[in-house]
């Protein structure tokens, strides 16, 4: 019997879940105008993602960037073994050449997402850190954009989970390894992993820098 293999670090899986938690959050509090919430979470998502792109240059081999970058004739041949009926997909460590490039493109979503985000007003009272230094006609464009591309991340969302979906039918569970960081696989290559808690130490450091410049008043406020 085979033994699960090690392919997710602990800060790996621990953004993946407070990435798809703050989405839920920011959806909501942004529905219901709740915008002191909407702006903390939005200042927690940030530190994520800017802590996410540097382990995705420092940290482990499942999580750099250069394993998501696979040719398109790799992606193509990977999405045609799809369609055999009752076939599971070939095996990758960590993500395969469809989900990689999937991957990339929530991290360009949700950078568009939180730049627009700081420079963004809601032509009432609530506006983003940075929406003091561009014209109005700059900030009202930048929260058009912000909401376009928050319905672009919906539907990402919705073809990941279409796609989660799918990999069940075809009897291969991507939720549990992202929970255990373990996974059956029949290569005998053990991905090199980095300690998650590196990763949580710039996500503390990153965190601490917007806490004192941007969220301390609407923590304080909220608590």
């Amino acid at each position: 019997m085979n033994t699960p293999t090690p392919i997710w670090d602990g800060f790996v899986r621990g953004y993946h879940w407070l990435q798809a938690g703050s989405i839920v959050g920011l959806w909501y509090t942004g529905t219901e105008g709740l915008m002191d919430w909407h702006f903390a979470i939005a200042y927690l998502m940030l530190a994520l993602l800017l802590s996410r792109l540097i382990w995705g240059v420092i940290g482990s081999e499942t999580a750099r960037f250069r394993h998501f970058i696979h040719s398109p004739s790799a992606v193509l041949d990977y999405l045609r073994s799809l369609h055999g009926k009752n076939t599971p997909p070939a095996q990758h460590l960590g993500h395969n050449p469809a989900g990689g490039y999937m991957v990339l493109m929530f991290f360009v979503l949700l950078s568009v997402q939180l730049t627009t985000g700081l420079f963004a007003n809601d032509d009432i009272i609530s506006e983003g850190p940075l929406a003091m230094y561009v014209s109005s006609n700059t900030s009202s464009y930048m929260t058009y954009i912000h909401a376009i591309n928050f319905n672009l991340l919906l539907a990402a969302i919705g073809v990941h989970l279409a796609a989660i979906l799918l990999y069940l039918i075809k009897k291969e569970n991507l939720i549990k390894p992202m929970l255990s960081g373990r996974k059956v696989i029949s290569e005998t290559v053990t991905p090199k992993l980095v300690n998650g808690l590196v990763g949580w130490v710039i996500f503390a450091v990153i965190g601490g820098v917007i806490y004192i410049y941007w969220a301390k008043d609407i923590v304080a406020y909220l608590l």
